[in-house]
């Protein structure tokens, strides 16, 4: 078994890169090994160690943040989109929505929310198969950012989309 862990998508420190690796089997840790160039920069050592040590209340804060962000995006969509599936995700801070009951699954959600309600997100079928008709949005963001973007996902969900939605050449 091998398991890798981070600091960095936690921390927002993305231009550390370091990662804790720990393999149990001697044979695939040799093939890891064998495999990996290890370079350890120090700025990014000396950051992890922070990170571990010293960074437990603001995790805490952040987990409650986003605990919020997540209610508040369960709320807001129960009152504007609802037929919208949403559940509060553990252990991440993406939110995957299924809008299925308002999109045919051939239409091209990206860009509907780009040209439509100004907002850019990601299509569930960049992750995961047969996931047409979902969105992932990241609610890492202040509450403003995430009550601004919701509320123009809405509108244009409510108001805009008036027929099917191939993208912008399609229109044409």
């Amino acid at each position: 078994m091998l398991t890798g862990q981070n600091f960095i998508k936690i921390t927002s420190q993305n231009d550390k890169k370091l990662s804790n690796i720990m393999i149990r089997d001697e044979d695939m840790r040799k093939v890891w090994l064998s495999r990996h160039y290890n370079f350890d920069n120090p700025l990014s050592i000396a950051a992890a160690q922070a990170a571990y040590e010293k960074g437990s209340d603001w995790v805490q804060e952040l987990r409650a943040y986003l605990d919020e962000n997540f209610r508040f995006t369960q709320e807001y969509l129960a009152e504007h989109l609802p037929k919208a599936k949403f559940r509060i995700s553990e252990a991440t801070y993406l939110a995957w929505v299924d809008l299925n009951a308002y999109f045919e699954p051939d239409e091209h959600l990206p860009l509907f929310f780009a040209y439509k309600a100004g907002v850019l997100l990601e299509g569930g079928n960049m992750f995961v198969q047969k996931s047409d008709g979902f969105i992932r949005l990241n609610l890492a963001c202040p509450k403003a950012t995430l009550a601004e973007g919701l509320k123009r996902i809405c509108e244009a969900v409510n108001t805009k989309h008036t027929e099917k939605y191939l993208g912008e050449d399609a229109a044409n």
